[in-house]
């Protein structure tokens, strides 16, 4: 698959006024978020099915840094001759190569999203 097939499959996912593509098989939510809740600003608070994108980034972020210690302890020990499994070691690095480059193509695609919105005139 190349990736314009692959980018214009994800195009064709996402909702209208969002970013990102629909993950889920129900539509789009249509009720307002109250006023009065303490998560009016970050979107449906973490009780409900739905979890808000705070807990989501933060549940990311934690994933991300469980895999970098991860591969930073077994590289360790691999240096220290505690462990001879080169390639739980191996995987384990480049999960954690991986889950970094995500995480900073995320944030970058976050920092163009805020910057474009900032530059909109109202």
């Amino acid at each position: 698959m190349d990736i314009n097939s692959a980018y214009n499959d994800a195009m064709r996912n996402v909702l209208s006024g969002t970013f990102a593509p629909d993950s889920a098989s129900v539509g789009p939510r249509t009720e307002a978020i109250p006023s009065d809740s303490p998560d009016a600003v970050g979107g449906v608070t973490g009780t409900g099915a739905t979890p808000s994108f705070r807990d989501s980034v933060k549940s990311f972020l934690d994933d991300t840094n469980d895999k970098m210690s991860t591969s930073d302890q077994l590289s360790r020990d691999l240096a220290s001759g505690k462990t001879n499994d080169l390639n739980k070691v191996v995987t384990s690095v480049e999960e954690a190569n991986l889950a970094m480059s995500f995480t900073l193509a995320v944030r970058n695609k976050l920092m163009d999203a805020y910057t474009e919105v900032s530059r909109m005139q109202m």
